[in-house]
């Protein structure tokens, strides 16, 4: 039998984990600076959006690139190259500086590394897989981030209420983290994959047409694309409004939302264990992913008018069925797209993805700024595009879905 657990595989997870723990404390700190500073719900929705912006034209662009040139060597450079960056974002916070236009474009910076990292990641990661193991593998890799988040939500949240420069040191060790990552990382050994077809005339134009006639005959892929363009438009929504309400709330404070995220990973960290030991049955997969949309979108609309405790169990719920989705869709789609199809297809899923976060952050984002609506009701208002997208694509694409989740890998 194949081993899940070889040289590759270990040191490109374990990169990947290091770099995630900084990186979960700058993602987390980052925002609530911004929000600090300005106050304003509209002002962060600004930067969400400046921050997707480059990831939207980047991770098009870079699609064919990254099926024609070495993902393994992309990873660890672009690491190193994090590396120096938040070593300079550090020291520019030590000064006390801080102006939000310099600062987003600090992030549409790091947007633009981190898309060309995620597509390199995304398109190696199956090829450093035994046959066989798929399923445990993306198991385990739906793990880094929550883990990474379980551990730094609450680090971060304290260093930022008392510390004056908590959010410089966030920095400064995510700069170590992603030099520790960039060194393991160049220890892996692969015999890649890439798109070596020859063409006249540009070959990026080629490529991309390559990429776009594949959709057309593969229209479950493209399902899954438009449905999480409409997942994305509620997450970042939610993303968006729930920090916010908490600074703003007369009853909670930072640190109970940071046990909120916490709580959501350590969900996501036991159905990644689960999803590890136990393998649903591929004839189940399409039903039991259409039965964890709807779930999923419906509690975490409504989480936020519970109570507290009903808040963190509800988090850590939806935690645990996240990955579930995940785990199913990771692992059939990347199993099923073609290697040397691979870093284009993702490249264009992220943009319809990146597409509906943009749309979320700035519609959600003025109605919370102008219309003074209560932040829990727009959150619940933004859960009707997802819910009824779930009825409109995999339901009504049922054949073209199960094709996809319910293949034996």
């Amino acid at each position: 039998m194949n081993r899940l657990w070889t040289k590759n595989f270990t040191i490109l997870t374990l990169g990947s984990f290091v770099s995630a723990l900084g990186n979960s404390a700058a993602a987390i700190a980052f925002g609530i600076l911004i929000f600090q500073k300005t106050g304003s719900p509209f002002t962060l929705a600004i930067y969400t959006v400046l921050n997707i912006i480059p990831r939207v034209l980047v991770g098009f662009l870079a699609g064919p690139f990254v099926d024609r040139h070495s993902r393994r060597k992309m990873i660890y450079i672009l690491d190193f190259m994090s590396t120096l960056f938040f070593f300079v974002v550090s020291l520019i916070l030590f000064t006390g500086f801080f102006n939000v236009i310099i600062f987003t474009g600090i992030a549409m910076v790091f947007g633009i590394m981190d898309t060309i990292y995620q597509l390199a990641f995304m398109s190696l990661f199956p090829e450093v897989i035994e046959k066989g193991q798929h399923m445990r593998a993306y198991s385990l890799s739906s793990l880094i981030w929550p883990i990474s988040a379980a551990i730094m939500a609450p680090i971060a949240a304290h260093m930022i209420e008392n510390y004056v420069f908590g959010v410089a040191i966030l920095m400064a060790f995510n700069s170590l983290t992603f030099f520790i990552a960039a060194v393991i990382e160049t220890r892996i050994k692969v015999d890649e994959v890439l798109n070596t077809k020859e063409t006249s005339g540009l070959k990026f134009i080629h490529d991309l047409k390559e990429g776009f006639h594949y959709y057309k005959a593969e229209k479950g892929i493209l399902g899954i694309g438009i449905l999480f363009a409409a997942f994305s438009f509620v997450y970042a929504t939610h993303d968006l409004l729930r920090m916010p309400y908490f600074i703003t709330s007369s009853t909670f404070t930072l640190q109970d939302f940071s046990f909120l995220i916490s709580a959501s990973s350590v969900g996501r960290i036991i159905g990644g264990l689960i999803h590890y030991a136990f393998h649903y049955p591929p004839h189940k997969r399409y039903q039991i992913a259409i039965t964890v949309y709807i779930t999923v979108e419906l509690l975490g609309a409504t989480m936020l008018y519970m109570p507290y405790v009903l808040m963190i169990i509800v988090s850590f719920t939806v935690g645990l069925l996240s990955v579930t989705s995940y785990n199913i869709r990771m692992s059939a789609t990347q199993v099923y797209i073609p290697n040397h199809m691979r870093g284009r297809v993702n490249a264009s899923q992220n943009l319809l993805w990146n597409l509906g976060a943009i749309l979320g952050a700035l519609m959600m984002g003025a109605i919370a700024e102008f219309s003074h609506l209560d932040y829990r009701l727009i959150m619940l208002l933004a859960a009707g595009i997802s819910l009824s997208a779930i009825f409109l694509i995999p339901i009504r694409m049922k054949d073209d879905f199960k094709k996809i989740y319910n293949a034996d890998i």
